[in-house]
This record gives structure tokens, sequence and C-alpha cells, in this order.
């Protein structure tokens, strides 16, 4: 294998990575050269990688060219909480058995602190996992992507919940034994929750968020 197809592959998760975790933060602009500099390429695999991320909704295009990271808005949270719920209960309507790997999850059965990264990968891979059930490949990605555009806003969901551990957990359990109406009750339980409560979500990301449009 050539090196341009890695170095492509290398710059597309790390742009992504550097999305979802917030170091290009919501709203600004991406510099294609200073990124280029940081990550030490040239600007081609970065400007294909965000054409990339524009076709997954993680990045949009400038209508005066280049690229944006999208704004966070409460508007936005809601419906993509709504739309995420929604996928992920349908899921369970498949009589099929699941599939996955679900180790992260498993992890939160031991005592934390657990840092907000730990919780969105928890998160991702649970609503993954279950999404697996109706062995649909588009259905199983509709939901990684309503999960990645909802990244940042699970990093900032336990400054607005203190039990997101417990809500997860809860989530799996039941999953596990195979109840499944309960399990369709938790997921919108844990949805109805942050939809009441966009708008602080989005709050605590602008509060906090960094102020800095490349990764240092």
């Amino acid at each position: 294998m050539s090196a341009e197809p890695i170095t492509a592959d290398r710059i597309y998760r790390r742009l992504k990575q550097d999305i979802l975790d917030g170091i290009l933060r919501p709203g600004a602009p991406l510099v294609v050269q200073a990124l280029a500099d940081h990550y030490g390429v040239s600007i081609s695999p970065v400007r294909d990688s965000a054409h990339q991320l524009v076709g997954e909704q993680i990045l949009v295009s400038n209508q005066g060219g280049g690229f944006v990271v999208p704004p966070v808005t409460a508007d936005m949270l809601r419906d993509l909480y709504t739309w995420h719920g929604y996928l992920v209960r349908h899921a369970l309507k498949a009589k099929a058995p699941f599939q996955g790997d679900l180790e992260p999850i498993k992890a939160l059965d031991r005592h934390g602190p657990f840092h907000p990264r730990e919780l969105r990968d928890a998160a991702n891979n649970l609503f993954s996992f279950i999404g697996s059930r109706p062995k649909n490949a588009v259905h199983a990605r509709a939901i990684i992507m309503a999960g990645d555009r909802l990244a940042i806003a699970r990093l900032h969901e336990p400054l607005v919940f203190d039990n997101v551990q417990e809500e997860l957990l809860s989530i799996w359990n039941l999953t596990e034994i195979g109840r499944d109406a309960a399990v369709r009750e938790a997921i919108w339980a844990y949805h109805r929750r942050r939809i009441r409560r966009a708008s602080i979500v989005a709050h605590q990301i602008l509060s906090n968020i960094s102020s800095f449009n490349t990764p240092k």
C-alpha cells in the first residue's frame, strides 16, 4: 500500500477526532493551511478529509469558501437527541441477535471517576451495539452519524446530569437480560431528559469549550 492512502486516512481520523473532542470549536472556521502545518502534511489530505466530513455533516461548507465546524444551538440539540432516540428505539423492533463489542460500556461497572470522553465513548458504543440488531448497515450508520454529531454535547452532559454513568449502565443491564420494552422506555427517558435540558447543554458547550481554532 502506498503512503498516500495511509496519510489521507490518518489525517481524516485526526481531523474528525479533533472536531469530536472540541479541539476545533463549534462555529469556528477551519484554517486548512494552519491545520496542514500542524499535522505536518500538505493541504490536500486536510482539504479532502474536510470534504468527507461535510458528507458526514460533521463540517459544513462555508458560503465564501472553506469549511466551518457547525455551531451548536439548543434547537439543533433537541432535533439530534430526538432523531438519535428514534433511531435507537426503532432498532429494538428487529427480532435478531445483537452484534458488536461492548467492552467500553462494561468498563463502566468499575468505580469512577470517569473522564467525559469515557462516558461519551461508552454511550456511542452502547447505542451502536443496539443499532446493530436490525443487521441493516444503513440504519446502523445513521445511528453512528447521529452519535458523532452529538459528541460535543455528550462531553458536556456530565456538567448538566450527575448520573450519566448510571443511566448508561441501566440501559445496558436491561439490554443484556433482553427486556426490550423496558429498554425502549429507558432509552426514551435518557433522551427525553436531554431534550428538555438541551438549552442548558448548549450553554455549557458555549461556556466551557476551548476558544482556539486550531490545536496547539
